[in-house]
């Protein structure tokens, strides 16, 4: 080679290391800068979990020409449509700029006006009203979306589906109803429960599968007590009345031909004010003259008897509850008090996430959006205010992360993690301490597991082996470091945690009887005269290991079912349960540490 071609030859090579060396900067760089972006987005992802609550108000709009008091209302699912229920039957239909585009009327009898309205559902906008000569009259609003070209218009309906007559009138005493309640299934069940003007707490069950009407007087049930409230689950099973005294009765109405009480205790020394399920029909809000609001929920006791009990108690109001609102989407709820004071409260964190006033008068009703992304509310002025609401994350506290928290049909509060259900009915589960906890065990039973055996392989192959076995077993253990996290987790959790639930007795016995067998199988090895022992290849002592474990396999298999019966009653899963109190789960820490540490063998043995 000339020194021409040598010049030429080598600046080529100094241009290709150039390159490369441009590229595996490029290259470190680009690491470097994704890792980092990585985390910013873990970052953004995870600030707005701690953001407050926020209420703001967007519109206050006088609602003209209202004889009465308004009793319900309401928006559509985007915030563009309000509906309004005065006592007089009007329903009036609103833009956000307070234009009636339509009005409805329930028809009333001479001199009758609507005294109490109940929504039926939190998804659907029915409702119940009850009136001053004791009917009762169930009705539907619907707001459609319909589009014409790429505008969207909300469309308002409205329908009466019945009117059932409550109450029989009389000359002496104008019968009407004081305090109701409706509640409508999926399944068509229709519950109506109401207080009438003696006082009396009545109820009337329809049974869509028997085409009936049930009918029945609780009155007796509570004895002298005077009902102040009452709320029913959304499911239609269970009616809860608050009295005078601060006493509560709860309903079994599961069969609606046999409606019965099922339980009776005292919550407050003042008078119960106010009540109402929150989504999912565990919950019961409770608020009272004196301001207080508290939560209770059914918990089981001895005899798989369930009995409510107090679990969150929140910031009071400086004036009696008089209404509860609870949203459609998650725990929160809205309280009012009779000076006008709203509160934003939810249920899990026991937290008050905003407090707010509509004005300086009486709130007459309130409402969510269906989104649970705004609140209406009308004043005692008949001025109605619309109010954005963000509220994301209500679930999220320094508490419901790292501490015990009591949730919904738990006996205690605990450290659970559990972040998605199959409906808004759901109650999310965030703790992060199981998280944390289950990380630390499922490392140690893998360090547990591969440290022993990456580190006594690499001393046989770097200092024993024979070189011909190195050179196959080195690069056959660092290529295992290439198969993917994933691919070993899917196999650890659909093959290998079936197989270990199956014969979890031979697992243990493996795991206790394979150094045993070793131990022995070597103090046999060593009774060989050693002039026999050295006529073996280098290597070959590998060969040694395969009928140790064939043996204790077989071994195993062959007691297993006997070791079983004799020491954990022929059910070991049941006989942790029995005396430890732990409750297998078939994807559980060991089966963890078994898949990480095989995938970090390979990591350990190259170092």
């Amino acid at each position: 080679m000339g020194n021409q071609d040598q010049k030429q030859f080598l600046k080529k090579v100094d241009r290709a290391n150039k390159i490369a060396r441009m590229l595996i900067t490029i290259g470190g760089y680009g690491v470097v800068i994704s890792i980092a972006a990585i985390l910013l987005f873990l970052v953004y992802q995870s600030v707005p979990l701690f953001f407050h609550s926020s209420v703001e108000q967007q519109d206050s709009i006088p609602v003209k020409d209202v004889p009465g008091k308004i009793l319900l209302t309401g928006i559509d699912q985007y915030q563009e449509l309000i509906y309004l229920l005065d006592d007089v039957g009007i329903i009036r239909f609103m833009n956000r700029s307070g234009e009636v585009i339509r009005r409805d009327t329930i028809p009333l009898r001479e001199n009758e006006k609507l005294s109490v309205a109940s929504k039926g559902s939190l998804q659907k906008p029915l409702f119940a009203t009850g009136t001053s000569s004791g009917r009762i009259i169930t009705a539907e609003i619907q707001l459609q979306p319909v589009y014409e070209g790429n505008k969207r218009f909300v469309v308002p309906a409205f329908r009466i589906i019945n009117s059932l007559q409550a109450e029989t009138e009389s000359d002496s005493m104008p019968a009407h109803i004081e305090r109701l309640v409706y509640r409508e299934t999926e399944d068509a069940v229709e519950l109506w429960s109401w207080v009438n003007h003696s006082g009396d707490l009545k109820t009337i069950i329809y049974d869509p599968d028997e085409d009936e009407y049930f009918r029945h007087d609780l009155t007796e049930k509570i004895g002298a007590e005077k009902i102040s409230t009452l709320t029913a689950t959304f499911h239609e099973e269970d009616l809860v009345a608050g009295t005078l005294t601060g006493e509560l009765f709860w309903f079994d109405l599961s069969d609606p031909e046999n409606v019965f009480l099922k339980d009776n205790w005292k919550v407050t020394q003042a008078s119960v004010s106010a009540l109402q399920f929150l989504i999912g029909d565990n919950a019961l809000v409770i608020g009272d003259t004196d301001g207080a609001v508290q939560v209770w929920f059914p918990v089981r006791q001895e005899k798989n008897q369930f009995r409510f009990m107090p679990v969150h108690q929140f910031l009071s109001h400086n004036a009696a509850v008089v209404q509860l609102y609870p949203s459609p989407r998650n725990r929160s709820f809205l309280s009012v008090d009779a000076a006008g004071s709203v509160h934003m409260k939810y249920s899990t964190t026991a937290q008050t996430e905003v407090t707010f006033r509509k004005s300086e008068y009486a709130i007459q009703t309130a409402s969510f959006s269906p989104k649970s992304n705004g609140i209406v509310a009308v004043d005692s002025r008949n001025r109605l205010g619309f109010f954005l609401l963000d509220n994301e994350h209500p679930e999220v506290t320094l508490e419901t992360l790292f501490g015990k928290v009591w949730y919904e049909g738990y006996p205690k509060p605990e450290f659970v993690w559990q972040s998605t259900g199959g409906s808004d009915e759901f109650e999310p589960k965030l703790s992060l301490i199981p998280l944390i906890f289950g990380t630390v065990k499922g490392t140690l039973y893998a360090m547990i597991f591969s440290i022993p055996l990456a580190i006594l392989a690499a001393i046989y192959v770097s200092q024993f082996a024979p070189k011909w076995l190195a050179r196959i077993v080195k690069p056959t253990v660092e290529i295992m470091a290439a198969l993917p996290s994933v691919v070993i987790g899917f196999l650890a959790g659909l093959y290998f945690s079936p197989v270990v639930e199956k014969h979890l007795v031979s697992v243990f016995l493996f795991l206790i009887l394979l150094p045993i067998f070793f131990a022995v199988g070597i103090f046999i090895w060593k009774m060989v005269p050693e002039k026999r022992r050295m006529r073996a290849p280098l290597g070959w002592e590998i060969v040694f290991i395969l009928p140790v474990i064939a043996v204790t396999i077989i071994f195993i298999i062959t007691i297993a079912n006997s070791f079983e019966t004799i020491f954990f009653d022929g059910n070991l899963r049941q006989w942790l349960y029995d005396i430890f109190g732990l409750v297998y789960d078939q994807r559980n820490s060991l089966v963890v540490g078994f898949a990480l540490g095989f995938a970090v063998i390979p990591i350990i043995f190259t170092i």
